[in-house]
This record gives C-alpha cells, sequence and structure tokens, in this order.
C-alpha cells in the first residue's frame, strides 16, 4: 500500500520535479557504483600484486581515484541533463558541460601522473627485491619529464576544449618565452644544468660528489630542476644550482675504484742495516694483503731518502675499499703489520729529535747572585 501510495505521489508530480527525483536516484546510483569500483580495483590490484608486470601493478595501483571521479562525473552529468531538461536552469547547463569537460581532461591528465609514479615505486621494489642497483636519478628524470609533457599536452587540449586558438598560444609563448629567458638567465642557465645532469649523469642520488679548491662536498640527496640538495659530510644541506654543473669540475668520490695510501714511515738511522730485510718483509706483505687490489694498482715500499733524524720509508698502495670506514681499517692494517715487521728485524720506529750544541759546555753558577 505505501508503495501504492508513492507511485500514485509521484505521478501527482509535474515534470520538473519528477526530473529532480530521478537527478536525485542518478546520484545514490552513481554513489553504490562507486564503491563497487573502490572495491572491485582495490581487490584486483591487491590479488595482482606478485608476478605480475610493473605496468600492470601500476595502472591498477592508480586506477581506482581517478576511475571513481570518472564515475561521479558520468552521474553529474546524468543528473544535471535531467534538471536542465525543457530549457530548466540555462545557466547550470551553460556552465556544467565546460566544467565537466575540463575535469575530465585534468582526471585522465592526474591518471597518467600517478601510473609514472607508481611505475617509478614498481621500479624501486623490484630492484630492493632482486638486490639490484636502483638508479633514483634517472627514475626522477623520467617522472619529471613525464609529468611535464602530460601537464602540457592537458593544458593544451583544455585551452582547445574552452575555444582557444592553439596556434595562437603557441605562438604567444614563442614570443613571451624570449622575454622571459632575458629576464630570468639565471632561472634558464640553471634549468639547462639540470637537464644536463640528466643527460649526461656524471652523479645519482647517494653518491658522494667534491668541488676540488672548495669547502662543498657531500652526498647527494635530490636533483631538481633548479637546484641540487647535497647533505655534507658534516651533517649540514646545502643546495647548489645546477648551473655551476656546467663550468665547475666535480669529482664522483663514490666512482672510485680504489683509494691510495701514501705515508711516510720513520726509523732511526743507527738501524740503516736492517733497511734491506725490512724493505723484503714490508713488499711481501703488501703483496698478500686481502685488501690490496692486485689486477688493476700497484704497490711500493722502499727506503726514499735521510731524513733530518731518522731513515725515511715511503708506502704507496692501493686499497680495493672505496667506502671511508673499509679504508681507514685496511690503512690501520697496514700500518700496524709494518709495525711489526720493524719490530721483528730489530728496529723501532723513530720519534722526532733534535740536538743542541754548546761550545765548552754548560756552567751554572754555585749560588745564585747577589741581589743589586
Amino acid at each position: 500500500m505505501r508503495f501504492n501510495r508513492l507511485i500514485n505521489a509521484f505521478a501527482g508530480l509535474d515534470s520538473y520535479h519528477q526530473q529532480w527525483i530521478y537527478a536525485a536516484l542518478a546520484l545514490l546510483a552513481t554513489l553504490a557504483l562507486t564503491l563497487v569500483v573502490h572495491f572491485v580495483v582495490r581487490r584486483r590490484s591487491g590479488r595482482h600484486v606478485a608476478g605480475q608486470s610493473a605496468w600492470r601493478s601500476a595502472v591498477l595501483g592508480a586506477l581506482s581515484a581517478p576511475l571513481q571521479v570518472l564515475v561521479w562525473l558520468i552521474g553529474l552529468s546524468v543528473a544535471v541533463e535531467l534538471v536542465t531538461a525543457e530549457g530548466h536552469l540555462p545557466a547550470l547547463a551553460r556552465i556544467f558541460a565546460p566544467a565537466r569537460d575540463m575535469a575530465v581532461i585534468a582526471t585522465v591528465a592526474w591518471f597518467l601522473i600517478r601510473v609514472m609514479g607508481r611505475m617509478s615505486d614498481g621500479w624501486r621494489q623490484v630492484a630492493g627485491t632482486e638486490g639490484a642497483r636502483f638508479d633514483q636519478t634517472t627514475a626522477g628524470a623520467i617522472y619529471k619529464v613525464s609529468f611535464m609533457v602530460i601537464a602540457l599536452v592537458a593544458l593544451m587540449i583544455g585551452a582547445q576544449t574552452l575555444g582557444f586558438s592553439i596556434a595562437s598560444l603557441l605562438a604567444f609563448g614563442g614570443v613571451a618565452g624570449i622575454a622571459v629567458g632575458f629576464a630570468a638567465q639565471g632561472l634558464v642557465a640553471n634549468l639547462l644544468g639540470g637537464a644536463t645532469v640528466y643527460a649526461s649523469r656524471p652523479f645519482s642520488v647517494g653518491e658522494d660528489i667534491i668541488f676540488p679548491g672548495t669547502d662543498l662536498m657531500g652526498t647527494v640527496q635530490e636533483i631538481g630542476w633548479r637546484a641540487t640538495r647535497i647533505r655534507g659530510w658534516n651533517g649540514k644541506p646545502f643546495y647548489v644550482p645546477n648551473a655551476k654543473f656546467n663550468t665547475e669540475t666535480i669529482i664522483n668520490h663514490s666512482r672510485q675504484d680504489y683509494r691510495s695510501v701514501e705515508e711516510f714511515i720513520h726509523v732511526p738511522l743507527q738501524y740503516l742495516d736492517t733497511v734491506p730485510g725490512i724493505v723484503d718483509d714490508v713488499n711481501r706483505m703488501l703483496a698478500q694483503h686481502p685488501e690490496m687490489d692486485h689486477a688493476n694498482a700497484y704497490h711500493v715500499f722502499n727506503l726514499d731518502s735521510y731524513g733530518d733524524y731518522a731513515l725515511r720509508f715511503i708506502l704507496f698502495a692501493w686499497i680495493k675499499s672505496t667506502t671511508y670506514l673499509g679504508y681507514e681499517q685496511a690503512k690501520q692494517d697496514m700500518l700496524l703489520k709494518i709495525a711489526g715487521i720493524i719490530r721483528r728485524h730489530g728496529a723501532e720506529l723513530a720519534l722526532p729529535t733534535s740536538r743542541t750544541l754548546v761550545s765548552g759546555g754548560l756552567k751554572w753558577p754555585d749560588e745564585p747572585p747577589a741581589p743589586a
């Protein structure tokens, strides 16, 4: 009976109010469809995480929110079409159509940008799982270039949708670009420097770099379009304009194949007879040391000169470990073993000493002089 009353009440309404009821029902159906899309896409993306391609994982992971927005746009389009039928609410009908088109373009662009972001995260996870090296610099460059291209294309399509001429915009953009280029030469130089870093890849995120002749050195944390953030080895971050990389020499500390040890070791002059035995044993120890890069480098330990107070030996060797901690540990081990070899030959390490010759010797007064 109540259902029949509702039917009769609905039939008694005029067509305008009936359209509003239809619009409300369309929005309720849109809400229900949105929930269905959310759970279905979420379930599908969670089910195909393992063993699927990176593209499929990225698309499924990025699809949920943009697809729900598209469902709502369709539902709103149906509802607005119902309430604006027969010439009702002409202002809403006139405004909604271009706004809907712009929203669709923005949603598609948003979805593509989300896909590229998910792709970058997927590559990072795969590299971590397989133990491979993940190139953060390349991934960041791909994402940023993709973002700019997608945003630019979306803006051009949106302008065309709103009735603007693309040819006129491009012509105006060329003239404006020249003016902006002259007004912001530093910014343009930094942008070109960032592009050069992404193209030539003299360093990557996570690598240690040094600017020779300056105090600028540290670990690269982020390569932006304008500046690069570097964490100094003292823990303080600093930002280097990318234009600097086009003119300055950079040492990539992380890409060295080995590190060198150069030390001078002193033995007192009276142990001159032990020099041949010490040199032979130390060179034999270096030839067998596990940290020596025997395939690509060499080592030297010889008597270098007669110093001011002792015999001076020179130690020059290449160490395979390129990390600071590994380098210091290998260097310490070499120096301790050399000290042990010197002691085994009956010699010892020398300390800086000096002698003062006084003619006639020193004479001390028997008693202090009487006060004046």
